[in-house]
C-alpha cells in the first residue's frame, strides 16, 4: 500500500500522520516531511505512526535521524505507536530512543500541549 503523508502545523507543535506502508520506495517522500520539520523547527512535532501498515529498515532509520537531528535542535518529538510499530522498536532494541504514545491526545499530553 502507498504511503499517504499528511503534515498539519499548529503553533504548538507540528502533526506528521502516516498511512499506508514505509518503505525503501516511499521513503523520498518521507524524507521532504522531515526536512520541513527541521527546517522550520517547531517547538514540538508528533509523528503518528499508528495507521501504519508496514514499516521497514529504511523507514526505521529516517525516523531516527529525525529524532537525532530535531533533538539536536531543541525539538521534542513524539511517536503515536500501534502494536506493528511498537513490536518493530522491540525488536530493533530502539524503544527506548523514542517517546511514545498510543493516541495523539496522550502524545500532546506527553508534550505538555493543551491547545490540541
Amino acid at each position: 500500500m502507498a504511503l499517504g503523508i499528511e503534515l498539519a502545523e499548529k503553533d504548538s507543535h507540528w502533526l506528521l500522520s502516516l498511512t499506508g506502508d514505509l518503505d525503501y520506495g516511499e521513503c523520498s517522500a518521507f524524507r521532504m516531511s522531515i526536512d520541513r520539520i527541521l527546517k522550520a523547527s517547531p517547538p514540538a512535532a508528533i509523528v503518528d505512526l499508528s495507521a501504519l501498515e508496514y514499516l521497514d529498515s529504511s523507514g526505521l532509520g529516517l525516523l531516527l535521524s529525525l529524532s537525532k537531528e530535531y533533538g539536536a535542535q531543541g525539538g521534542r518529538l513524539v511517536l503515536v505507536t500501534n502494536e506493528t510499530v511498537d513490536n518493530i522498536l522491540s525488536l530493533t532494541r530502539l524503544s527506548g530512543i523514542f517517546s511514545t504514545a498510543t493516541t495523539v491526545d496522550d502524545a500532546t499530553t506527553v508534550l505538555g500541549i493543551t491547545d490540541a
